[in-house]
């Protein structure tokens, strides 16, 4: 399998290119998450996604994401859980200002809830 480091998507159809290697569906989503960049201050950023999974998620990259394997915490409301930055946008690309993330808490799914309610209106 291949390693997600290596997945830097391309223009011009870098979500796709993306999508087509991903083994689960992700829901397109907007959902308010606190970032913190480094797991061991409580300085938090907040931001918001692109998409979410139970496994990972795409979102607007916030200070203090700065390479790929950095260990963050996400929280969603009363919810944290560790994940680990799986691509980093570059400039000039349509994933500018983004960064994709995966889960190092397969059982923690900090936006499980809207999983669902998503699920359930389909």
């Amino acid at each position: 399998m291949e390693e997600k480091q290596n997945l830097q998507p391309s223009p011009p159809g870098p979500v796709t290119a993306l999508a087509d290697k991903r083994q689960e569906k992700r829901l397109h989503l907007a959902v308010p998450v606190k970032v913190f960049p480094d797991i061991n201050s409580l300085e938090s950023h907040n931001c918001c996604t692109y998409e979410i999974s139970a496994n990972g998620a795409r979102l607007v990259a916030p200070p203090g994401i700065k390479a790929v394997g950095q260990t963050i915490w996400l929280q969603r409301q009363n919810r944290r859980a560790r994940y680990k930055v799986t691509w980093i946008g570059k400039a000039g690309t349509d994933l500018e200002g983004q960064v994709g993330v995966e889960t190092l808490e397969p059982g923690n799914v900090i936006w499980e809830p809207e999983i669902k309610a998503r699920i359930m209106r389909s």
